[in-house]
């Protein structure tokens, strides 16, 4: 399971928390998770989300920020060793791999769902990917680890198209005012959605792309049914809903 270690500014180890939950608070409110009594630290400053082997940072709007490895971050995907300041402590996340009961994983079982008629205009809101507001690609990281979506198993003849491999898929924005702005998923990991609110990850296997739940109170739709917690398999023209906003999946 892995861990967080806390250091104060001299470098003395203060303490340790092991990621054994689904979300970590890091702030100064006696009720986070990790509590960081100063007064440079935000009552909830940041965030560890943790879905199976993967955990990622994001500041939660503090006042002074989060940086990993000396950068400012918004959001991160967390590697063994990386090195987190916050106000005047240190935390080092060390990665440990957690392996699933074999009793509580079942195979990914790709399901047809028919496609239906998106009605009605996009919602004014859409915050998914921030597109055309600050830049292109909004909550996205290039990621040079391949750990994420190493734990699942895709059943080869339920692939539509075996040579996904060397496709590069699409996203296209649908409603709002960035409507019809495209974003190729050429990293190997996207984050997708608003913090706090609902958040997941597209990654890419040797089967294609796969749409991983986060965090949020809801899952996020492909063709307005729920994905769940197991990684879906995104197939040609998938319309996905979360945080909102509306996407069409294409492979060009």
């Amino acid at each position: 399971m892995s861990k967080l270690v806390l250091y104060d500014q001299n470098g003395n180890e203060i303490s340790e928390r092991q990621i054994d939950r689904e979300r970590i608070k890091i702030g100064r409110r006696s009720d986070c998770d990790i509590q960081l009594d100063h007064i440079s630290v935000s009552g909830e400053h940041a965030l560890v989300s943790t879905i199976r082997n993967d955990s990622f940072l994001q500041d939660l709007g503090s006042t002074n920020g989060v940086r990993v490895n000396g950068k400012l971050i918004k959001n991160h995907h967390l590697q063994d060793g990386d090195e987190i300041s916050i106000a005047i402590f240190q935390l080092k996340f060390y990665f440990e791999p957690w392996v699933m009961p074999d009793s509580s994983w079942d195979p990914t079982v790709t399901r047809t769902i028919k496609q239906t008629v998106m009605s009605g205009a996009g919602r004014n809101d859409e915050t998914l990917l921030e597109i055309g507001v600050n830049d292109s690609a909004g909550l996205s990281r290039n990621n040079t680890s391949n750990r994420m979506f190493d734990t699942f198993v895709v059943k080869q003849d339920a692939l539509n198209n075996p040579s996904s491999e060397n496709r590069t898929g699409v996203l296209r924005l649908m409603g709002g005012a960035g409507t019809g702005k495209q974003v190729e998923l050429d990293k190997p990991v996207l984050t997708l959605g608003k913090p706090g609110i609902q958040t997941a990850v597209i990654g890419k296997k040797s089967a294609g792309y796969f749409l991983t739940y986060v965090e949020g109170v809801n899952y996020p739709l492909v063709n307005g049914a729920e994905v769940g917690a197991t990684p879906y398999h995104l197939q040609d023209h998938d319309i996905l809903e979360l945080a909102g906003t509306r996407l069409e999946f294409y492979y060009k």
